[in-house]
């Protein structure tokens, strides 16, 4: 079966030239993932992912990002840091559905982990985001509590297309990530600003030695969200923060009206801040071969 990269190609190729056969997949699923019937209920109905920066031989692909400045760093960490080294970024993925385009074409929704790991002095730090469902939903002060949306719905806007604006037909992909630890200082200092949010990955170039195994690396930039607001602050909302309109957990990008517009722009609008860039992704495990 052509990997999902080529079928974009070949889409967007056939749509440029008027043909009016189209490519489709009606099962929302052109290579057989995820399995009929979804994952076992044991692995809350996603396939176990872990962070790739923490376990490399397992899921997903690690590479290192390179910082916008210092100070984005600081204001991401929410701390001045003094001399950060090993900065890496971690990215897992999975392929969650599929949906025809404005172009007639098929986008692919993925999901899954994204990690940013440093260094500073002695110490470590790695914080996690992802955009599916999981943790035993005790809404204690680490777990995770966006457990009402299933994961169709909190996949939507996270898409492999060729119709952002930017790209004039080259495919792309960009999608939320939200913390999964929401106080990053521990525990949080009291009325001092709580550091934890959401990232937006995106991938803007795939590249393909052209050997015909498909895209081998990618190159991309990761862009970060702080929560607006002072501690104490309001329980966390029972769903992902790009599903939110107002108030501290908003961590919405492309708005329009109390909803999103995902193909308005393939970079982040809407406050995020770039943290960094990054080359030499390996696309086939950071997309676990679903791509």
């Amino acid at each position: 079966m052509r990997r999902i990269i080529y079928i974009l190609f070949i889409t967007m190729a056939v749509v440029a030239t008027g043909c009016s056969s189209k490519k489709s997949d009606s099962s929302g699923s052109p290579t057989g993932y995820p399995p009929v019937g979804g994952y076992p209920p044991s692995n809350g109905g996603v396939p176990p992912i872990t962070n790739p920066i923490e376990s490399p031989t397992n899921t997903g692909s690690a590479t290192d990002l390179v910082l916008t400045s210092q100070s984005a760093l600081n204001t991401y960490a929410g701390w001045s840091t003094n001399n950060p080294t090993d900065v890496k970024i971690g990215v897992s993925l999975y392929q969650v559905s599929s949906y025809t385009n404005s172009s007639g074409g098929t986008d692919y929704s993925y999901g899954g982990l994204v990690s940013i790991h440093f260094k500073d002095g002695t110490r470590s730090y790695t914080d996690e985001f992802r955009s599916d469902t999981f943790g035993d939903g005790g809404c204690g002060q680490y777990d995770d509590c966006n457990t009402v949306s299933g994961n169709v719905k909190n996949q939507k806007y996270n898409l492999l297309s060729t119709t952002y604006p930017e790209k004039n037909g080259a495919p792309a992909y960009h999608g939320f990530f939200e913390d999964t630890q929401v106080r990053r200082l521990s525990p949080p200092t009291p009325y001092l600003p709580i550091f934890g949010g959401a990232v937006i990955l995106v991938i803007d170039k795939f590249i393909d030695l052209g050997d015909g195994a498909g895209p081998s690396s990618a190159s991309g930039s990761v862009w970060f969200k702080n929560y607006l607001g002072n501690y104490p602050m309001g329980p966390l909302p029972l769903t992902h923060c790009w599903f939110i309109s107002s108030g501290p957990y908003d961590c919405r990008s492309w708005k329009n009206g109390d909803g999103v517009n995902t193909k308005k722009s393939l970079y982040p609008q809407n406050n995020y801040i770039k943290l960094g860039t990054f080359n030499n992704l390996n696309i086939q495990r950071a997309f676990n071969g679903e791509i």
